[in-house]
């Protein structure tokens, strides 16, 4: 099946993502979002388990996929996102990488 390149972004807002750490230990490298032209990471060397990273603003842009790579496993994930996904909650667990988009500010959320 063939993959179809990533839409129109009509807006042009603030992104961020940041990494909340759901494994049993510290976490060692870094996480990293990049696409065709960009590339910004987070430094989670010693980020415990349960905690959360600083927020790292990112560059998201129309017909470019997003990839996401945490650096000790090496694989890249790829998870789009649009206009109104202004940030991306990056989890790391025991199972690996996975990436979540929302509108809602991580301000306003209840823990």
């Amino acid at each position: 099946m063939k993959e179809v390149e990533k839409g129109t972004m009509l807006g042009s807002g603030q992104h961020e993502f940041f990494v909340v750490n759901l494994t049993r230990s510290a976490l060692t490298g870094s996480v990293v979002w990049s696409n065709n032209s960009s590339e910004y990471s987070i430094d989670v060397n010693g980020l415990q388990p349960g905690s959360v990273s600083v927020k790292q603003a990112f560059a998201p842009a129309s017909g470019h996929k997003d990839y996401w790579k945490w650096t000790e496993k090496g694989r890249d994930y790829q998870l789009n996102c649009y206009d109104d996904d202004r940030y991306a909650v990056v989890t790391i667990s025991e199972y690996g990488i996975g990436v979540l988009v929302t509108s809602t500010s991580p301000d306003t959320w209840k823990w």
